[in-house]
């Protein structure tokens, strides 16, 4: 998949990826498109303006990573790790965030309501929609 990638590949839409290890791996501007993501680990990865619309990130790993400008449209992201994460003006409508960990994520300027973020774990050190820290 990185060589892939790396070849100019950016099409990933419905292809099972699940269980990967894409850590440190800059991937800006690829499109997963329901694909399975489930557990696969994108820590410390570039995934900006990446399309994650209708994708399984079911307990994926995405601590530290930065998708700024990601499209995660209707995407399950239940149980996932984001701590840390740079979230800021990321398009979340609709995402399933039911135990997503969001402490200390950035989510300036993103798309999100306060139903779907009380239904995730947030700390002090969480950056609201609005720019403030603060819980939720």
């Amino acid at each position: 998949m990185k060589t892939a990638y790396i070849k100019g590949r950016r099409d990933f839409a419905s292809c099972d990826l699940s269980l990967l290890d894409l850590s440190r791996t800059s991937l800006a501007e690829a499109i997963f498109h329901q694909a399975n993501l489930a557990k696969t680990n994108f820590q410390n990865s570039d995934l900006s303006n990446a399309n994650f619309g209708r994708a399984n990130l079911k307990q994926a790993s995405l601590r530290d990573a930065y998708l700024a400008k990601a499209y995660m449209s209707y995407a399950c992201l239940e149980g996932a790790d984001l701590r840390g994460a740079d979230l800021s003006e990321a398009y979340l409508s609709y995402a399933n965030l039911r135990g997503a960990n969001l402490c200390g994520a950035n989510l300036t300027g993103a798309r999100v309501t306060d139903d779907q973020l009380a239904m995730a774990k947030t700390n002090w050190l969480t950056v609201k929609p609005n720019g403030k820290r603060g819980l939720f």
